[in-house]
């Protein structure tokens, strides 16, 4: 039986490119190289695109892009299905059976490459492009989700026009919402351009940094609550991991929570009732169907402490990947290793 060519595309000309990186070196180590023939298809920073055939181990520091490398693209031609790979004056076509995107971010995980990868005629792991488009702007998900009665924390959008008339967006924000508060930017993961406001001094500065990052911030309501992952795979009939609790000293699940060794822990299964992991599992289940997801993502909810009220945060529709995220941990304490796991991914994607 002939091995399934992969192309796996990480990088992006993203805020979250770094984690990309590391993630697209765990999955490219834990494919199945007897069933698969692996492709390395980098974005760089500045939006070049490369295919690499060197040492993994430098996706981390970036030091793949030095050596090893050739300019590449994916044909849109729905003919082709393949890379074109610019060498000299000549192109080489490598012919490809699937892509599994580790893309984190814009320019990747909001239906840009997904799109183009429509266009290829290509099998694509994870969501299709409206999908996608809506995971990644928070903004809009939730008013899907709110019409379909979905709990969520209470938001404001501030957009970037709204900005010169910072004493307005103060009147708005302290009219809806008592201090402290969430912010963040719309279309950005990874809690990048996130932070936790104290008074009404830090809030112009948290949204002039949130709208670094994108055009439309979000304002939330403060929660006391604990906060649960929830890992899910399939196209039509979704499967649930065990669900996780996240335990950090932050004040909330920041960057460097995430992403520091030591910074936070997390137990599986989280410690919740058979009742209230069934709710959130039943509310993930909609969620996920009503915003179309498909392959693999992660949602993030919040448990109230003093009420077991359940909110839905946010949905990933590429989930990190990297030793320590929680998507492939939750799965592995489900039973599935990491490699199966990858199997299971890249089948959805071929059933279209």
């Amino acid at each position: 039986m002939s091995k399934q060519k992969v192309c796996v595309i990480f990088g992006g000309n993203s805020s979250e490119h770094e984690v990309s990186r590391v993630s697209a070196r765990n999955v490219i180590n834990n494919l199945d190289k007897n069933k698969y023939e692996v492709y390395p298809l980098g974005i760089t920073k500045e939006g070049q695109w490369l295919l690499y055939s060197g040492d993994i181990s430098k996706l981390d520091n970036g030091e793949w892009e030095k050596s090893n490398v050739h300019k590449a693209i994916i044909s849109p031609d729905s003919g082709d299905k393949c890379i074109l790979v610019f060498k000299g004056n000549t192109v080489e076509k490598i012919n490809i059976d699937v892509a599994f995107l580790i893309l984190h971010g814009r320019n990747g995980e909001d239906g840009t490459v997904q799109g183009l990868l429509q266009l290829a005629g290509i099998p694509y792991t994870g969501s299709g492009v409206l999908s996608s488009a809506l995971c990644m702007d928070k903004a809009s998900s939730k008013l899907i989700l709110e019409a379909n009665g979905i709990p969520q924390a209470r938001w404001l959008v501030i957009r970037e026009s709204d900005m010169q008339n910072p004493a307005l967006v103060l009147e708005r924000v302290e009219k809806a919402f008592s201090y402290p508060v969430f912010v963040k930017p719309s279309g950005a993961g990874s809690s990048i351009g996130a932070g936790r406001v104290l008074s009404p001094e830090g809030l112009i500065p948290a949204l002039e940094d949130a709208l670094r990052y994108d055009t439309k911030a979000l304002v939330e309501e403060n929660i006391n609550a604990r906060e649960i992952e929830c890992g899910i795979i399939g196209n039509d009939n979704p499967r649930i991991a065990l669900l996780g609790e996240v335990v950090t000293d932050h004040s909330f699940y920041d960057f460097e929570a995430k992403y520091t060794e030591g910074a936070a822990s997390s137990v599986i299964p989280a410690p919740l009732s058979a009742e209230k992991t069934e709710e959130i599992k039943e509310i993930a289940r909609k969620a996920y169907l009503t915003l179309e997801c498909k392959g693999f993502v992660r949602i993030d909810f919040f448990v109230e402490k003093t009420t077991e009220r359940v909110f839905l945060n946010e949905i990933n529709s590429l989930p990190g990947c990297t030793d320590s995220s929680m998507f492939p941990v939750l799965w592995q304490k489900s039973g599935l290793t990491f490699t199966a796991l990858l199997d299971e991914i890249i089948s959805y994607a071929m059933e279209g």
